[in-house]
């Protein structure tokens, strides 16, 4: 099993394993302690043969640990869920969306080791495996007090996330109460703003899908 050292004095980072599950559960216990039920995905997940382009396919758990071979910190990613459920997209263009948008479902780390760059390393050691895997922008739903933390390592937030399907088509998806922060990870795929919209638009995640130059949204529709 390959492991990534970090800048941190003995943490090193690796591919989670079905024996993790206990130690990863209960990290993320903490992360969203109104719904017990909100990861109960991840222990069957674990056990997924770890093979390209992540750690398991299309999804990413990486555990941080310490030399002595304690989990102290886990990060969850995979495909945005709300790609396959949103009426604007259809399941061919779904599963093409989902292979260049990714978004990171959890960032967990021990309470006593907070603080130390933990979860900051996860997020960057993402975001080269993410990069490495040819997605194009990756994204995580962002609370308003964690906003400059993200800004810190390199996302933009918004208050919507824009997908351009064409040089005059776009479709977007919210998240309640929470905001979205997103990073481009290749050339291809950069953040338009465009007119009458308050977010940017994420432009050239796929082919021919540039939202075109000048563009504008009246409250209906987009012109050019």
């Amino acid at each position: 099993m390959s492991t990534t050292r970090t800048r941190l004095s003995g943490i090193t980072l690796r591919d989670a394993v079905p024996t993790d599950a206990d130690a990863v559960m209960r990290l993320l216990a903490d992360v969203n302690p109104d719904d017990p039920n909100a990861f109960e995905e991840v222990r069957p997940n674990l056990s997924l043969p770890q093979e390209g382009p992540l750690s398991h396919f299309r999804a990413l758990m990486v555990v941080a640990e310490s030399d002595e071979g304690e989990p102290l910190g886990v990060l969850l990613g995979g495909a945005p869920l709300w790609l396959f459920d949103h009426p604007g997209i259809d399941v061919p263009l779904a599963h093409d969306l989902a292979e260049r948008i990714a978004i990171i479902t959890a960032v967990a780390v021990e309470p006593d080791q907070r603080g130390r760059g933990i979860g900051a390393e996860l997020i960057r050691h993402s975001v080269r495996r993410f990069t490495r895997a040819g997605y194009g922008v990756l994204t995580l739903n962002c609370f308003p007090e964690l906003e400059s933390y993200y800004q810190g390592l390199g996302f933009s937030i918004m208050n919507d996330l824009n997908v351009a399907l064409g040089p005059l088509s776009a479709v977007g998806h919210r998240w309640g109460d929470t905001r979205v922060a997103a990073r481009p990870l290749d050339r291809y795929t950069t953040f338009v703003d465009v007119p009458g919209l308050p977010s940017p638009v994420v432009s050239g995640v796929l082919p021919n899908t540039r939202m075109a130059r000048g563009a504008y949204f009246d409250g209906e529709q987009f012109c050019a």
